[in-house]
Parts: structure tokens; C-alpha cells; sequence
């Protein structure tokens, strides 16, 4: 099971719940969020999404962080999911408007990849449609690499994998 707290140089992380509500409908219904179907008008569509991560955190162990800064400001999310990489998660992540590049994204996967790895997973996927420059620049920081491009019906889908280190 991956930790309910993460800490990095700049960025608390903790496991959303249902009380996150309010920051996490915020950054979701923004006109710049665009994953899914876009921005989401309804906040009980935004509840909905947290509580099935709290689902997967308590059935598969994998966790979803709000993403703070050290003032205390809501950044965004980051964490790993079950997605198109079958038992293998992957990561997903997403940083409110004013506070993309400043490096949060790449310090959000870092930690979050390293507790995937420390819980036991050793394969962490991200995928990426190749026209995000932005979220390709977040995982090429943080040394995934490209393994694949797929095709599917919104058009080009590049995969990208991180190993876990190995003791040898």
C-alpha cells in the first residue's frame, strides 16, 4: 500500500478524500482541464472520481495526492491509477493554471513514482498524447521512457515506462 503522506522539497502530498472536494472541483472544472471529457461542471461528478480513488487506494493500494505547496496552496494531483497497462499502474497527474512551469509536475512524479516503486510495483506507465510537450517534458525529467505509440480514437497515444531500480 502506497503512503498517505508524501514530502518533497517544495510539495506536501496527501490522499484526497471526499473533503478535497471543493480544491480538487476547482482545478477540474478550469477551462484548461481537459482530461476526459474536459472541464466538469457538476461537483458531484468531481466527489464521484474521488471516491473511486479512495476505492483503489483501499482495494489495490494505489494512491491519488492532492498536491500542496509549502504555503499552503492547492497545486493540483498526482498519483497512479489502473489504466491501459493491465495490473501495471499508471501515473496520472494534472497542475492548476498559475502554478505550471514551475517544475511541480516533475516534482510530484518524482515522489509519486518512488512510492509506487517502494509499495512494490515495478513497473509505473504513463501515457501521453505526444501533442502534451509539457506532460512528455514531466516524464523524460523523471527518466521514463518511451516504449510505444498506439493509435486509439482520439488519435496517437505514446507509453511511457519507468523500472524500478534493481539490486544486482
Amino acid at each position: 500500500m502506497m503512503p498517505v503522506v508524501l514530502q518533497s522539497k517544495r510539495l506536501n502530498l496527501r490522499l484526497l478524500g471526499a473533503a478535497e472536494v471543493d480544491a480538487v472541483h476547482a482545478l477540474f472544472s478550469s477551462d484548461s482541464h481537459t482530461i476526459g471529457g474536459g472541464p466538469i461542471s457538476d461537483p458531484r461528478m468531481t466527489l464521484e472520481w474521488l471516491v473511486r480513488r479512495s476505492e483503489l487506494y483501499e482495494e489495490y493500494g494505489l494512491a491519488w495526492y492532492g498536491v500542496w505547496e509549502g504555503k499552503g496552496a492547492f497545486v493540483g494531483t498526482c498519483g497512479v491509477f489502473r489504466g491501459r497497462c493491465g495490473d501495471e499502474p499508471e501515473i496520472g497527474y494534472e497542475v492548476a493554471t498559475p502554478f505550471r512551469g514551475q517544475g511541480y509536475a516533475a516534482e510530484a512524479v518524482l515522489a509519486v513514482t518512488h512510492a509506487a516503486h517502494s509499495s512494490g510495483h515495478v513497473r509505473l506507465w504513463a501515457t501521453i498524447r505526444p501533442a502534451n510537450v509539457a506532460s512528455v517534458r514531466t516524464v523524460l525529467t523523471n527518466d521514463y521512457s518511451l516504449v510505444r505509440s498506439e493509435p486509439d480514437a482520439k488519435g496517437d497515444l505514446d507509453y511511457y515506462v519507468h523500472e524500478a531500480a534493481t539490486s544486482d
